[in-house]
């Protein structure tokens, strides 16, 4: 492994404060040495002068379940500043599972994961962090455990409460899944079956996270008109089990519901004065992106993906899914703020960056009748963006303390564009241009605080003896380069990438 000295440099150091001038030594997957003027004989100099120089970003929110097993680059990734992925989101990890959920638990991961090309071939939350660690990934990846998965593992996909027996087991394998190192859990509560689960559930497996130090992260119940609602069933759990809440992707989706996140914010806020700790991350755009299967109404998927298949083909349940369908379109910000991102087969390839709207036009159906249309013919595997969120509550929110930074990234033919910007958008947008934050304050919250959160002792923070996970850049031109039209464009500004002290990308 190459040495590296990185001269003359700003470091700003991820806890917050001003930053300082000085040399950084990097050897054998630490850092070395901060001084001021370091003369060693490194096997490689870096002309830091007018750069930044940063921990390696952690993404407390990722889709790279499957990526980190497939792609040897991620360079949607690293080209960032990303060093660390958290995986497991949303209720759904690709582990743990049992033989008789495989295929079942790759539908339900296909929006949010993508596929591969095989069988999941790992069992237990220790089998598949083996299997990232063999498959030699260029960053750093954690995971949470689904509570959907672990519902799945137990329970099937059905609606109803489960027995003690079936909670007993559900604490067992999240117990275990913790030993195996898995960060915490995460819970799914719009999608199936996690959205299943009552209150009461949620507040006894989050009791196993809470012995563990872990981390609870939840995609609420409704994001929508009952976002007040949702976040207190979150601090109710967090009162009663003890556990650390992280509310994932913290927004208020569609114009009737817009400024609802100042109300949400008071009260993550006052929580936090009375002892209990809660926070949340956010992507910096005004579009959210998931599976299209989030406009079907939840009862819907009962029994799972063919048992919804099914209720297609029965004239008078169809009506009742397409009256719940187009009543989610409308929530969401109507079939024209709908973006397709990506389908599964040829035939339909054509629909990727094209409207919900436009495309009913062209099938000469109505939205509804496109979208379930869409999901008989492709399954649960079509991704969807929607422009629902508002940018003055963006703003408003990116401001606290509490907010870190993530991408909510999903791969596909045409990804929202923060699977490839969001990390440099704060650092050229947020911060440089519309000066919401200081850059050190900005740093803090994608290096120390998710660390914190993880409880990742090891990076984070630079410091000697610290993982020389680092991040070289210009605060003049970072930015993000991307549209929703053109997602795939790398960001500028980006100079190098450390992972461990090996160099993962370096500017040309």
């Amino acid at each position: 492994m190459k040495n590296y000295l990185i001269k003359r440099v700003w470091v700003y150091d991820g806890t917050g404060t001003r930053p300082f001038l000085s040399d950084v030594y990097l050897k054998e997957g630490k850092i070395k040495k901060i001084e001021r003027e370091i003369n060693i004989e490194a096997d490689e100099e870096v002309d830091g002068e007018g750069m930044a120089l940063s921990p390696g970003f952690i993404n407390v929110h990722s889709h790279s379940d499957l990526v980190a097993l497939s792609d040897k680059k991620m360079l949607h990734v690293i080209r960032q500043g990303i060093t660390t992925e958290l995986v497991g989101q949303d209720g759904s990890s690709v582990a743990p599972l049992t033989d008789e959920i495989v295929h079942e638990l790759a539908d339900n991961m296909a929006p949010l994961a993508g596929t591969i090309d095989k069988p999941y071939w790992w069992r237990s939350m220790g089998d598949y962090l083996n299997e990232v660690k063999k498959a030699g990934p260029p960053v750093k990846i954690e995971s949470l455990i689904g509570h959907g998965t672990v519902r799945m593992c137990v329970m099937g996909n059905e609606n109803r409460k489960p027995t003690d027996c079936e909670l007993a087991k559900m604490k067992e394998i999240i117990g275990n899944s913790m030993k195996e190192g898995a960060r915490g859990l995460s819970l799914g509560l719009i999608y199936p079956p996690g959205s299943y689960a009552e209150t009461d559930e949620l507040i006894e497996v989050c009791k196993v996270i809470a012995e563990y130090d872990g981390i609870m992260m939840v995609h609420m119940r409704n994001d929508q008109d009952k976002i007040i609602e949702s976040l207190e069933e979150m601090i109710l759990v967090a009162k009663e089990s003890k556990v650390r809440v992280h509310i994932s992707h913290l927004k208020s989706l569609g114009p009737e519901n817009w400024g609802k996140v100042k109300e949400a914010l008071n009260k993550i806020e006052e929580i936090n004065k009375q002892g209990i700790e809660m926070n949340f991350c956010q992507y910096p755009y005004e579009a959210a992106c998931t599976g299209l299967k989030v406009v079907v109404p939840t009862w819907a998927y009962e029994g799972g993906e063919g048992d919804f298949q099914e209720r297609l083909n029965n004239k008078e349940i169809y009506q009742k899914i397409l009256e719940g369908v187009n009543d989610r379109i409308e929530a969401r910000g109507g079939a024209d703020n709908i973006l397709i991102a990506s389908v599964k087969t040829e035939e339909n390839a054509w629909m990727s960056g094209k409207d919900l709207q436009f495309i009913a036009h062209k099938l000469k159906l109505s939205p509804g009748e496109a979208a379930l249309t869409l999901l008989q013919k492709e399954g649960p595997s079509v991704v969807a963006i929607y422009f629902a969120i508002s940018l003055d509550d963006v703003a408003f929110i990116m401001k606290s303390p509490l907010q870190a930074i993530c991408t909510d990234g999903i791969m596909g033919s045409h990804p929202h564009p923060r699977t490839y910007g969001s990390f440099p958008r704060v650092l050229g947008k947020y911060v440089r241009e519309q000066k919401l934050m200081s850059l050190e304050e900005a740093i803090r919250k994608m290096t120390s605080e998710p660390a914190r959160r993880l409880r990742l002792w090891d990076r984070g923070i630079i410091r000697e003896g610290m993982c020389a996970d680092l991040v070289l850049f210009n605060p003049e031109t970072i930015s993000d380069k991307n549209t929703y039209l053109k997602p795939k464009v790398f960001p500028e500004g980006i100079h190098s990438v450390w992972i461990d002290g090996d160099l993962k990308f370096k500017e040309m």
